[in-house]
């Protein structure tokens, strides 16, 4: 079961490409995310045309459209985090723009909530293409030695080896090997194997934390 959570303005194409990309099956749902009082007969007509599409692609599927209340910052981003904590199986989100209003508070909440999605995708507009996104942990709150280690890291610009980084950190290699170990569970950094060798580079997330 996958749950796509999208905003929606009056352009249903934007909401569906993700999902015509990644599929839709039987017990799948599509959430809409709009601002409560928007009464538009355009924002009428892309709801009613992404629940015909809906319909024809995966009958059984459903769709369910959210209202948020914009008028309070605070509050908006709030109801974000619910309706993404709220979702069931395969979270798919996706940044298609959408109204300005509810936009941003999304972003917030995908950034405050970032284990409770799975896939997150943005459809560009310079060239069409759906591009899948990876949502920092910005959440993490790595230890003050293990963020030393980060902070070295970041600073060398390049990835390096863990012999590499223990020497530019002056700590032991088991030392730096356990930082790694927590910093990649917070998504902060990647690491990989090369032969014998593990490999590490700081992820977006760790980039931002330093």
């Amino acid at each position: 079961m996958r749950t796509y959570v999208s905003t929606i303005g009056h352009h249903s194409p934007r909401v569906m490409r993700p999902i015509l990309n990644n599929g839709l099956d039987a017990d799948d749902v599509v959430v809409l995310l709009r601002p409560h009082d928007d009464t538009s007969d355009r924002a009428k007509n892309a709801i009613r045309d992404v629940e015909q599409t809906v319909n024809e692609l995966g009958p059984g599927s459903d769709v369910v459209v959210e209202e948020i209340s914009y008028g309070s910052f605070q509050t908006a981003v709030l109801e974000c985090v619910d309706v993404l904590e709220a979702a069931d199986g395969t979270v798919v989100l996706n940044f298609d723009g959408g109204p300005r209003e509810i936009f941003l508070p999304l972003t917030v909440a995908a950034i405050a909530r970032p284990t409770a999605v799975d896939l997150a995708l943005q459809f560009r507009d310079v060239d069409e293409e759906i591009e899948e996104l990876t949502i920092p942990n910005l959440m993490s709150r790595p230890s003050d030695a293990t963020l030393e280690t980060l902070r070295y890291l970041v600073s060398a610009d390049e990835e390096m080896t863990l012999p590499q980084l223990s020497k530019e950190a002056d700590k032991s290699r088991s030392t730096v090997g356990r930082h790694l170990d927590a910093l990649e569970a917070d998504g902060t950094v990647e690491t990989w194997m090369e032969g014998k060798t593990r490999h590490v580079a700081p992820t977006l997330a760790g980039q931002l934390r330093v």
